[in-house]
């Protein structure tokens, strides 16, 4: 399968805010005097050469995650997990909220590991997001050559050359296919021999403005962003097996301020999209039709919720809080699924929308993310799609808590093998000085 490249190149530079994020990496406020609400603190000691850190920073929930690495083995080192503050559907809306949140999450992970936090992977979902396909080809020779490495990046280098709206940017490029002399489906061309070598790619785009604040927000909690990664494309790190990606498979990442979409086909991405609603939808449409404070709305939703009221019996009833001083009253059941059932609905078809742009879903739909917990869900979209539907089993890092195994967790299991995979290559690749001692010796013969 073809690895994601990103944008920048094989080797990317932590993203700071501003900066030209079309054409170089984001460059540190504090160089230009400008306020931080939140000044880089004092390490707590040196830094270890492989511990890396994954913050999901979702519209309800901030998750901040650290991962030791010895020997190429992955280890869970502690994560602190803490209620949003100034998101609102994947995006931020309050600054300094969002950054204070990030920064009680660093302080308190930083306490528990006694290991700094100073940079992280950064999660983003929302629906900015949107999927891209391009391709471009290159002439080798008159004659059939060996395929090389260089070729291969030039190449890709051109597929990511793409007109996009200025608003918007490229976030994740992802070959589908190599193609050489009309040949398809080659992953790998290096080494081969072919007279004409080109690439399918798929992009994944974000809104500008939306991408940098999210960056701006870590900055100002002190923090740099190794790279922003899409959601379901660590979920699909974390739970997709190579059959379910070569027979066909969407990851529904289902979150609190919208629903993100990736489909594979043929071991390669196919669509990538989102769906602007999300569990808290179901919480205030409940708040509006109970006339409850959004608190109970949420509380009631996880203890009493479902996406399919046809089952709940007339006489069942729970106790609602009214708002203000008013004193409860009983509600039956079957008004909560009354209160639900529609946006549930709303949302499975419109996913069957962004199903539809993906082709042949053999291996059918895997559901991660905290709102798709909602009892009934699976089996409404089972029902509306005709796929099977199955809750994401992601494969956890040693020593990792088994409340990781549940579906809100899903991005940060999956974010750790991606942020793995991207620090084992980047080591791989030779320094300067390797290339400079390596010339010299084949000089030298």
């Amino acid at each position: 399968m073809a690895s994601e490249i990103p944008q920048h190149g094989f080797r990317r530079s932590p993203l700071r805010w501003p900066g030209d994020c079309r054409s170089r990496p984001h460059r540190s406020t504090r160089s230009r005097g400008q306020h931080q609400a939140f000044p880089r603190r004092a390490a707590v000691n040196p830094v270890p050469p492989l511990t890396f850190n994954i913050l999901d920073l979702g519209t309800a929930r901030t998750t901040l995650l650290q991962i030791r690495v010895a020997g190429g083995h992955m280890r869970y080192a502690g994560h602190v997990t803490l209620p949003t503050a100034g998101m609102r559907k994947g995006a931020v809306v309050a600054l300094e909220a969002v950054a204070g949140r990030i920064r009680s999450a660093a302080l308190a992970l930083e306490r528990q590991t006694g290991t700094p936090v100073e940079r992280v992977f950064l999660s983003l979902t929302g629906a900015q997001v949107r999927g891209l396909a391009s391709q471009a080809g290159i002439a080798l020779t008159s004659r059939s050559r060996e395929v090389t490495r260089e070729d291969a990046r030039h190449v890709l280098d051109l597929a990511r050359t793409m007109t996009l709206p200025d608003d918007r940017q490229i976030l994740h490029v992802v070959p589908q296919e190599f193609v050489l002399d009309r040949q398809g489906g080659i992953h790998e061309p290096a080494g081969m021999l072919a007279t004409r070598l080109e690439v399918r790619v798929y992009a994944i785009t974000v809104a500008v403005g939306a991408k940098d604040n999210l960056v701006l927000a870590a900055n100002h909690a002190g923090l740099e962003v190794e790279e922003l990664i899409f959601a379901p494309l660590a979920d699909a790190e974390a739970c997709l097996a190579t059959e379910d990606r070569y027979e066909g498979v969407a990851i529904v990442d289902a979150g609190a301020g919208s629903t993100t979409v990736l489909c594979y086909s043929q071991g390669s991405i196919t669509h990538a999209g989102s769906v602007a609603i999300g569990g808290d939808h179901f919480t205030n449409d409940l708040a509006i039709g109970l006339s409850t404070p959004h608190a109970e709305a949420e509380r009631i939703k996880c203890g009493f919720g479902v996406a399919m009221g046809a089952n709940i019996g007339e006489t069942s009833v729970i106790e609602v809080p009214n708002i203000g001083e008013q004193s409860s009253r009983q509600v039956p059941l079957r008004r909560i699924s009354d209160c639900i059932e529609p946006r549930a609905r709303e949302l499975v078809r419109l996913l069957q929308v962004e199903l539809a742009k993906a082709g042949g879903l053999g291996a059918g739909i895997v559901l991660c993310g905290g709102a798709s917990r909602l009892p009934g869900f699976s089996d409404l979209l089972a029902e509306a799609t005709g796929m099977p539907v199955r809750d994401a089993a992601p494969t956890l890092v040693e020593a990792m808590p088994s409340a990781f195994a549940e579906p809100e967790y899903t991005f940060s299991v999956g974010a750790c093998y991606y942020a793995h995979r991207l620090v084992a290559r980047q080591q791989q690749q030779p320094t300067f000085w390797d290339k400079l001692r390596a010339k010299w010796a084949s000089l030298a013969d």
